[in-house]
């Protein structure tokens, strides 16, 4: 079974046919009320206020101060692997717990009061961040 390959037109073949076809067609023209509302929508788009800009100055900050405790999570981390025994059934959690000086006991309630801390700072910054200024 042999393929023939389609016969392609030239660009100017292409060129005649259109012209021949717009040539032959009446005029177009757009329906009832199409230009009317093109111009209500271009007109409304035209009086919207521009975008409110994205606030990176107040969220530069925060995004250094992230970066910095995930860099000394990360350093903590790495000294507490580094002093860890090398058996694998060994846990690092002494070892964690041992880097971030606290005592076992009041390791999870360290965290927690952590956890609270952030919570509560976050709010503060949101709602500090969205008062209307009037």
């Amino acid at each position: 079974m042999t393929h023939t390959p389609i016969p392609r037109p030239t660009d100017d073949a292409i060129d005649r046919l259109l012209n021949a076809h717009l040539a032959s067609s009446e005029d177009l023209a757009p329906s009832s009320g199409f230009a009317d509302s093109v111009m209500e929508s271009v007109q409304a788009q035209a009086t919207e206020p521009p975008p409110i800009a994205f606030p990176w100055s107040r969220v530069l900050p925060g995004g250094i101060a992230a970066l910095c405790a995930l860099l000394v999570l990360l350093v903590v981390v790495i000294r507490a692997a580094k002093e860890a025994p090398p058996s694998i059934g060994q846990s690092l959690r002494p070892y964690l717990v041992q880097a971030l000086s606290l005592p076992s006991g009041g390791a999870v309630l360290g965290w927690i009061l952590l956890g609270a801390c952030l919570s509560v700072a976050a709010v503060i910054v949101s709602l500090r961040l969205t008062r209307h200024t009037e």
